[in-house]
């Protein structure tokens, strides 16, 4: 009986002396992990950022495109490509504030020590990534439907 006491004490002891330990490595996965998101969202971001130019340079020389044509079907074209431009400009950077909000979130640890929360950041975060990407792929549309504008003008 004093064998099982002990042993139960010996576990009981390991235990409370553990559990700190444990906590703290929690912890700093956690935290590891915040960064980690943070660090991707940081790089989401400047994509955006480059995305936006990218559409602003379009949109800049579908303008220009606009002005210089005589043919007015021409025009017409440069003209839906400027403002095809200018709404997809919009959206990104629509997209932009949305992640830099979801940026502001993740570092307040407050609302991040909550591991529902945590997982729902990490949701967020891939749906934001995955429009990222699929924004990318517009935007290369868009970039060969542009030079097939400017390679099709008489």
């Amino acid at each position: 009986m004093k064998k099982i006491r002990s042993r139960i004490l010996i576990t009981l002891a390991l235990t409370v002396f553990a559990l700190p330990a444990v906590a703290q490595q929690t912890g700093q996965q956690q935290q590891q992990q915040m960064q980690q998101m943070q660090q991707q969202m940081q790089s989401m971001m400047g994509q955006m950022n480059q995305m936006i130019e990218r559409t602003q340079n379009m949109t800049r020389e579908m303008n220009r495109h606009m002005e210089q044509t005589q043919n007015q079907q021409m025009r017409n074209q440069f003209q839906m490509m400027h403002r095809f431009g200018e709404q997809m400009g919009m959206t990104l950077g629509n997209m932009k504030n949305a992640a830099e909000r979801c940026d502001l979130m993740l570092q307040d640890r407050e609302m991040m020590r909550d591991r529902e929360m945590q997982q729902e950041m990490q949701r967020m975060q891939r749906h934001l990534s995955d429009m990222t990407e699929q924004m990318e792929d517009a935007i290369q549309t868009m970039e060969r439907m542009t030079e097939r504008l400017r390679t099709n003008q008489p």
